[in-house]
């Protein structure tokens, strides 16, 4: 990817950022900490950040729903399917091919761009006779020592402001009541907690493709972009020692 698109940067203002602090703020009051108090933790982590050796490298890839969108049309339109229903290898270009893909699912963006974050992230690779295979059936944000920006971003707005609508929301709200769930141990040893991980990865594969499918089914092209909503679920893991 060149330079230009690869420094292009997702901009936090500060009306995002308060979004995102609001339900660590209702923590720290809750537990106890002054405002003084509150203000050096954030000060702390945030020298603790730019301080931290060895840590990730964050890139900017743009707007993260084009990847899924065109994973997802990948494992979906049968024109990129094989004939048992799985994901073909795509060339380049042709009519059934990977810039046809992204030209179907993600208009307006650059398929060799798109190419390019695929195989960094390494949910795409190429094979000896020049085609691409679809490695990761959801799209990675992170390989190796690299991580997207953009999911992160996504994530963290989504976590918070599911906290944020619980926290501010009364028996009397006319919105859905959101919510998360979680199941853990405290009794598992090292080998077992990495077996649990590796089972809770390819059961939420497919729990996720269930619920993927029930949004496609039942999406709305068609409604003005006003009316809108944007609904999904998220998954993510628990190691803490």
């Amino acid at each position: 990817m060149n330079t230009r698109t690869r420094r292009r940067a997702t901009v936090i203002d500060r009306s995002r950022a308060v979004s995102l602090l609001h339900p660590i703020a209702a923590f720290f009051s809750s537990g106890g900490m002054s405002r003084a108090q509150s203000l050096a933790a954030l000060t702390a982590a945030i020298d603790d950040v730019r301080k931290a050796e060895g840590k990730r490298k964050l890139e900017h890839i743009g707007c993260g729903t084009c990847y899924l969108d065109v994973i997802a049309a990948w494992t979906r339109q049968r024109r990129f399917l094989d004939s048992r229903g799985r994901p073909r290898s795509l060339p380049l270009s042709g009519s059934n091919g990977f810039a046809a893909l992204v030209r179907s699912a993600a208009e307006g963006r650059n398929p060799e761009e798109v190419l390019r974050v695929l195989m960094r992230f390494r949910n795409v690779r190429r094979l000896s006779n020049g085609r691409f295979q679809l490695v990761s059936p959801l799209f990675r944000a992170s390989a190796g020592r690299r991580m997207a920006f953009e999911p992160i971003a996504c994530f963290l707005n989504d976590a918070t402001s599911t906290l944020t609508h619980t926290l501010k929301n009364t028996s009397a709200s006319a919105s859905p009541d959101l919510f998360w769930r979680t199941v853990e141990s405290i009794q598992m040893s090292k080998p077992n907690a990495k077996r649990f991980v590796e089972f809770a990865k390819q059961r939420s594969l497919l729990f996720l493709f269930e619920m993927d499918d029930w949004l496609q089914a039942h999406a709305s092209p068609k409604v003005g972009s006003k009316k809108r909503i944007r609904v999904g679920l998220g998954l993510f893991s628990i190691y803490s020692q």
